[in-house]
Parts: C-alpha cells; sequence; structure tokens
C-alpha cells in the first residue's frame, strides 16, 4: 500500500473515526485524487496560482487576487473564502515559544 493511498483511506473514514488530518503536501503530481482532497472541510491557501485555486478551492469561486502582504493567507470552508493573517515566526521565536508553552509559562 502507498501512503497516498494509506492517506486516503484516512480521510475517508476521517470524520467517522474523529481523525484530523493536516496534509502540507504539493497540490499537483502524484498526490491525492480529487475525491480525497473534497474530505477536507478547511483548506488554507497561500500564494497560489489560479490553477492550483481551481483545483483545491473551485466552490469559492475564482481565485482572489496575490496578496503581497507576507503571512496573508485565504481559508476556504463552507464554499466561502476568507483573507485572513496567519502567524509569523522564525525558527528560533518558534523554538521558544514551544519551549514556554511545554514549561507552562505560558
Amino acid at each position: 500500500m502507498s501512503v497516498i493511498t494509506a492517506l486516503e483511506e484516512v480521510l475517508y473514514s476521517g470524520r467517522q473515526a474523529r481523525i484530523h488530518v493536516l496534509h502540507n503536501g504539493r497540490a499537483s503530481g502524484g498526490g491525492l485524487t480529487p475525491s480525497a482532497r473534497e474530505q477536507f472541510v478547511t483548506v488554507i491557501l497561500a500564494r497560489v496560482g489560479t490553477s492550483t485555486w481551481q483545483r483545491l478551492a473551485p466552490i469559492a469561486g475564482p481565485a482572489p487576487k496575490y496578496i503581497a502582504h507576507p503571512g496573508r493567507v485565504h481559508v476556504v470552508q463552507d464554499g466561502t473564502a476568507h483573507q485572513t493573517q496567519a502567524l509569523l515566526l522564525t525558527d528560533a521565536e518558534a523554538a521558544n515559544w514551544l519551549a514556554a508553552t511545554a514549561a507552562g509559562e505560558i
């Protein structure tokens, strides 16, 4: 069984098994089938072209204009796209935040 096949099986049974899947993968080239991509309730897209938008979020309408603001993403849920700001951290900031969280300081 390939990794993609196993991931697709998890996606198809995920809602019933209360499994949450985060997939940070390439949008094209040997990836998930269209029916498997439909299993994702929320899709977060950043810096994607028109063809990628139409493949991953076709129900949300045409691709929005490019946003040059760092960390700006589009969250697509229930057929609607919402622009939002993603958290931007350097590797050092992320490591410090994780250490503080693990120590109960946050």
